[in-house]
């Protein structure tokens, strides 16, 4: 007797085999084939039919063909869970088939990852800026890249497989672009291999480049060489020797003048810092002397007013009204100033309370309206909480300057649009104007002291107002964004809380944004 049965034998067997016989039927199968073709106990069974096995098709073309040769027949399917399957049907001579199955799906994965790698190396390959070839221990060529082919202008025929090298410096020197110094060319290979790592040398071409030479041997005798074209940072390095003393010389120039003008400078800062403290001052009492003389002119004019009998009424209405509205404008200046003084030096005196908005706006546009006669102001405030919680006196500052640099930024246009509403715990007012517009360039710096953009050319104004603005708005805990482009006017809009949240304003930084 066998020391193993034959049920033994079939059990032990890496593949899933069934067999079958003459009849197309199952005989005989092993546990392997139900993990294989990932069927439950009991779905293959002895007796049934091939059509019930997976790869039906196949099989049963290949149990019928009965081929005379007697050679296996294989082929390969898909399960419903993406493995692949491989299925040999062997014949045997009584005319049954042992059908060997095997799960093949790590093998084509593998194959496809191979493939994609191999891909991937083509295209790094051909890819690289620059040039790659190697030489088997015979110095014949094995591969070499595109870029190595363009560096020396190499016809097909030398980037074959199995090129001498010795037929590549042969049409390199005719080409002209081999090596200056046949006798030091190869020194980069000795190196390599004596150090049994890569080794670099610059070589000099006969037109004039200089290529980096990479060499890393292989341990079968041949090597990989990278070329790279280092001439413009080889001739830039030379410059850079040549600069380098003369700019020691320069250096040493320059510091002893440099120290006298160190010295210099702060002379001058100091200067700067007494001629600062002198404008402060210069500032506050020429607002508080200008104060008086302005009161009198405004007393004088009203006086006129109301006894206008000796001219004509409508005449001397429109020359007071023009008295009074200069008045205003140099008294709102002042103010400007003095703000802007205070602030500085945090001083300035911010009064919360209910503050009621909207009648604030409304008064801000009629007051503006009488300096203005040549724009109209189109409200939409009615959106507005009753009140919210500010200093009505700064705010009040605030519209002011947005509604008269509205009226003077859009001198051909005649109307000012005002709209406010209220969002998530925040009003918002927006001024626009249909005027000369802001460079976007400009609109980073527009709140900057001082600054004033290039469209404001030809237009009076300090370039102190909207700095003043954005600084008032924010101890409001509120922020200011303007949209605009040139030749499309400007709109900007003030945020700010109906309910202050501490008793520290918030020190939040102004949105800008640039219209589209």
């Amino acid at each position: 007797m066998m020391p193993h049965s034959f049920e033994s034998i079939l059990e032990n067997l890496p593949q899933g085999i069934v067999l079958l016989d003459s009849a197309n039927t199952v005989t005989a199968f092993n546990s392997r084939a139900l993990e294989v073709l990932g069927l439950a106990e009991g779905v293959l069974r002895k007796g049934m039919s091939i059509d019930g096995l997976p790869g039906t098709s196949a099989c049963h073309a290949a149990a019928c063909s009965r081929s005379p040769t007697g050679k296996p027949h294989a082929s390969q399917f898909a399960l419903p869970d993406g493995r692949m399957i491989s299925l040999t049907c062997a014949p045997s001579s009584e005319g049954s088939w042992i059908l060997s199955y095997e799960d093949i799906s790590t093998l084509i994965r593998v194959e496809d990852s191979l493939a994609e790698q191999h891909h991937r190396f083509d295209a790094a390959l051909s890819n690289m800026p620059h040039g790659l070839c190697m030489f088997d221990s015979a110095k014949n060529l094995i591969l070499c890249n595109a870029s190595y082919a363009r560096m020396y202008n190499l016809p097909d025929r030398l980037t074959q497989p199995g090129t001498p090298l010795a037929d590549i410096l042969a049409y390199r020197a005719e080409e002209r672009n081999g090596p200056a110094d046949t006798a030091t060319y190869f020194d980069v290979v000795f190196e390599a291999t004596a150090l049994g790592a890569p080794a670099s040398q610059n070589i000099a071409l006969t037109d004039g480049r200089i290529v980096k030479i990479t060499h890393n041997p292989m341990q079968n005798g041949g090597y990989v060489a990278t070329h790279e074209d280092v001439t413009k940072t080889v001739r830039l390095a030379e410059e850079l020797r040549r600069h380098h003393d003369q700019l020691e010389v320069t250096v040493r120039n320059r510091t002893a003048e440099v120290e006298r003008q160190a010295r210099e400078l702060e002379r001058m800062l100091a200067q700067e810092r007494n001629i600062n403290e002198l404008q402060r001052q210069f500032v506050a009492m020429a607002s508080h002397e200008f104060r008086t003389p302005l009161a009198i002119i405004d007393a004088a004019a009203q006086r006129l007013l109301r006894k206008a009998g000796a001219v004509e009424p409508e005449f001397l209405s429109d020359k007071v009204e023009q008295i009074r509205a200069s008045v205003s404008r140099i008294v709102d200046l002042m103010e400007s100033i003095l703000s802007a003084g205070r602030l500085d030096t945090g001083t300035i005196d911010i009064s919360y309370g209910a503050c009621a908005l909207r009648s604030l706006i409304r008064s801000c546009c009629e007051r503006q309206s009488s300096i203005s006669k040549t724009h109209s102001f189109v409200l939409d405030v009615d959106g507005l909480p009753e009140f919210i919680d500010a200093d009505p006196r700064s705010l009040a500052q605030v519209f002011t300057n947005l509604l008269s640099n509205a009226v003077k930024y859009a001198p051909g246009t005649s109307e000012i649009r005002i709209a406010a509403w209220e969002e998530t715990g925040n009003v918002k007012i927006s001024v626009s104007d249909d005027g000369v517009g802001i460079d976007a360039e400009d609109v980073p710096r527009l709140f900057q002291r001082y600054f004033r953009a290039r469209t404001s050319t030809g237009i009076a104004g300090t370039g102190i107002g909207l700095n003043l603005v954005k600084q008032i708005v924010e101890l409001h805990q509120g922020s200011i964004e303007v949209q605009s482009a040139r030749g499309c006017g400007s709109t900007f809009t003030v945020t700010l809380p109906v309910k202050r949240h501490g008793d520290v304003p918030a020190n939040n930084d102004c949105a800008i944004t640039q219209a589209s």
